[in-house]
């Protein structure tokens, strides 16, 4: 080779030869090596063996056997990869059937699980016996018959993946139609539709069966085998009129609707449905008529002219229907905009305008030119659900003389929010130069659009002096809802919180939180909103944020939080601990929170205990066990408590030092070791262990601090001197210097 490499050409040789020798693909492991690698104590080497068997196609046959052990492989990952080979060897993995049949009830590697893994250990194993193929067949029937359901739904899953080959499996899959368990009559339905044309005969038969169940199983099998089934369009339709269970007769019209041979009739089957008291009824009826194409547009008609009923109940449910068909719906506009109008507006007219889309705004639109203020209000109310593309409407609708309609327009744009961030220079301008009204709805929007604040603020601040109440209302919630409490005035902020607008009075709430013990005019008018369940938990936040001032909150606080549900306790002990030694009167809720098991409650137990208790000696003892809690979230409440001790807390820093090692209670234990204070060289000797290069530094300056009395870290401060990242070696250093310098002479 030395030789070879003699000269230019030598020289360019062997480097080619290097090269190529880099490149080359390192070899494959074999069948056998990987068999023996799939049975190794060691996890990461089961999974590479696992890994490695999938990649080798055919060729990893000979490992099929240690591969149905590794079924049984505790570590998910192991499973996962192993029968995913199984699958793809498909009827060459013949000799796992047994044991595939028998993990269809979930229990992967003979444990329970969470119903959510059992179910995705089933799927799974389902497909890889619908990859083997025929063989698999009969066994899968007689798991049909197994006492466990989900033996039973996963045999179903791998017949039905299996399609017409599994066509012997039709009489078993019939009988699970009536099954108690939802997840097997799915599966058999699903099963059924997947073999074909094969299971018509069968599943027609089963609509004369005793059982409810298995008459609604049959429909819905029907219904999934669709033009196949046409042949049963009678028999579903006789059964349909005979049938008095409401389940089975909304099965019936599913069905009707997925094989009828003729829309026009079925339709009008379906639309009388509509009308029917049954809510499983009604919804399978819209449900059908919505999910097939063919019955979409022959629906209109027939819906439509449910719109002028007399009974209100049958008029918003063919608004909901039509709502349901989206832009094929379009013909019904007119008797819709009709119907929307005679109430006012009401959601399930509203909603089923805006479902129907764009194509409607040019109508609502010409409605809104002609309409006088109350028929305006209800379009521009509607106009809100269409979102973004109603917005041109709206803003042709700002340009209008009409104050009303300029002010129900700027309302509706306020209502979509963000949707209508492009009408925001125009309701600029009207928010600067516009009637009074107008100004005001025109700020209220802009609010609700998270306008430009540097513009907003000062219209807002110059509304506060307007001598129309509605604009300085409007101004006082605008600058609630932007954060901008301490620009309130008392008197309006007492005002706005009894505003009859509910986004008014929370914006007012939030302010007043805002303004902290400033706020404290506003407490009493808080302490009965806290009655409001609409606003109570918005006033106990509110409460939280104003210290002292909200003590006189504090009784009726308790007596509605004793019983509550947690986040009421947890607001609850929030404020207490913002009113200090003076809030007594929760130590019981305190002292009950503190062992509570939940963390959204003992976390704020343990920072009120540590504010209102007056007795160190009953908190800290508290403290320094809960630094030893299980709950990472307590642990860290305890380490931010004690800080307020100073070096009171020194017990705590052995506990604080073991909370180093945890990479997200580091930063609070490490604060707290630094309000409290070390002077113990041993625990400083456990933080300079700490991989952490911010918590060695630390360790290091408090070394220095010590100086010649630290004597006994210097061998590990030199160690810290090399291969470590810079801060910590310039730290060490120093701390070394401090420690070694010589005595003063």
């Amino acid at each position: 080779m030395a030789r070879a490499c003699r000269g230019l050409v030598g020289v360019l040789t062997c480097a080619i030869i290097a090269c190529a020798s880099l490149g080359a693909e390192e070899p494959k492991p074999s069948v056998e090596k990987l068999i023996a690698q799939l049975a190794a104590s060691e996890v990461g080497a089961r999974r590479e063996a696992a890994y490695q068997l999938g990649k080798m196609g055919v060729a990893a046959k000979p490992a099929v056997p240690a591969l149905i052990k590794a079924l049984q492989d505790q570590d998910k990952q192991v499973w996962t990869l192993s029968i995913s080979t199984l699958a793809d060897l498909g009827p060459e993995a013949r000799e796992a059937i047994p044991v595939l049949v028998e993990a269809l009830s979930g229990n992967r590697g003979g444990r329970g699980g969470r119903d959510r893994e059992r179910q995705q250990t089933m799927l799974r194993t389902a497909y890889a016996l619908s990859r083997i193929g025929a063989e698999a067949i009969p066994p899968l029937i007689a798991a049909l018959n197994s006492a466990d359901s989900s033996t039973r739904a996963g045999a179903a899953r791998a017949l039905g993946g299996l399609g017409a080959a599994a066509k012997e499996a039709i009489p078993a899959l019939t009988a699970n139609l009536g099954h108690a368990d939802i997840f097997v009559r799915e599966e058999s339905i699903a099963a059924l539709a997947q073999i074909g044309p094969a299971a018509v005969e069968p599943a027609r038969k089963a609509l004369t069966e005793k059982d409810p169940l298995q008459r609604a199983g049959a429909a819905l099998t029907l219904a999934r085998l669709g033009a196949s089934a046409q042949a049963a369009e009678s028999d579903v339709a006789t059964l349909l009129n005979s049938e008095k269970d409401s389940v089975v007769r909304a099965a019936t019209l599913t069905a009707l609707a997925k094989i009828s041979s003729d829309p026009a009739k079925t339709v009008l089957v379906l639309v009388a449905a509509v009308k029917d008291d049954s809510e499983p009824i009604r919804h399978a009826a819209i449900n059908a008529i919505a999910g097939t194409k063919t019955l979409r547009r022959p629906a209109v008609a027939p819906l439509a002219a449910l719109l002028k009923d007399d009974n209100l109940l049958t008029r918003q449910r063919a608004a909901h229907a039509l709502g349901r068909l989206g832009p094929d719906a379009l013909d019904a506009l007119p008797a819709l905009l009709h119907a929307t109008g005679a109430a006012q507006g009401e959601p399930p007219f509203a909603d089923a305008l805006a479902q129907i889309g764009p194509a409607a705004l040019p109508a609502l639109l010409a409605a809104l030119k002609e309409s006088d203020a109350k028929t305006s209000a209800w379009i521009l109310h509607a106009l809100r659900g269409f979102g973004a593309p109603a917005v041109p409407v709206l803003l042709e609708t700002l340009k209008q003389p009409n104050s009303a309609q300029r002010i129900a327009a700027a309302g509706a744009l306020g209502a979509m929010g963000r949707d209508a961030g492009s009408a925001a220079p125009v309701l600029f301008g009207l928010a600067e130069s516009a009637d009074a009204g107008t100004q005001a709805a025109a700020l209220r929007a802009l609010v609700a659009l998270s306008a430009d604040r540097a513009r907003l603020k000062p219209l807002l601040q110059a509304a506060l002096q307007n001598p129309a109440p509605d604009l300085r209302k409007a101004g006082n919630a605008g600058l609630a809802s932007i954060g901008e409490a301490a620009a309130l005035d008392q008197d309006g902020l007492l005002v706005l919180l009894g505003d009859d607008d509910p986004a008014a009075r929370l914006a007012a709430v939030q302010a007043a939180g805002q303004l902290g013990e400033k706020g404290a005019a506003a407490v009493p008018v808080l302490i009965a909103k806290l009655d409001d369940p609409t606003m109570q938990m918005a006033v106990f936040e509110a409460l939280g944020k104003m210290g002292v001032a909200s003590l006189p909150a504090l009784p009726r606080m308790l007596e509605i939080a004793q019983p509550g549900a947690n986040d009421i306790r947890a607001a609850t002990l929030i404020a207490a601990t913002g009113m200090g030694r003076g809030a007594t009167a929760a130590l019981p809720l305190i002292y009950g929170g503190v062992r509570d098991a939940s963390p959204e409650v003992r976390v704020p137990a343990l920072l009120a205990l540590a504010s209102v208790e007056s007795d160190e000696g009953k908190i800290l003892p508290v403290l320094f066990t809960t630094l030893k809690d299980e709950m990472g979230r307590a642990r860290r409440a305890a380490a931010q408590a004690l800080m307020r001790f100073g070096d009171r807390a020194r017990p705590a820093v052995p506990g604080l030092v073991a909370m180093l090692e945890r990479e997200n209670d580091r930063p609070v234990a490490l604060e707290a070791l630094k309000a409290i204070g070390m002077n113990e060289v041993p625990e400083l000797l456990k933080v300079l262990a700490v991989k952490d290069p911010k918590t060695r530094v630390f360790a290091c300056d408090t070394l220095a601090t010590l100086g010649p009395a630290a004597k006994d870290a210097a061998p590990r401060l030199r160690e810290l001197i090399n291969g470590q990242p810079p801060a910590v070696q310039e730290a060490a250093r120093a701390a070394l210097a401090k420690i070694e310098r010589p005595p003063a002479p």
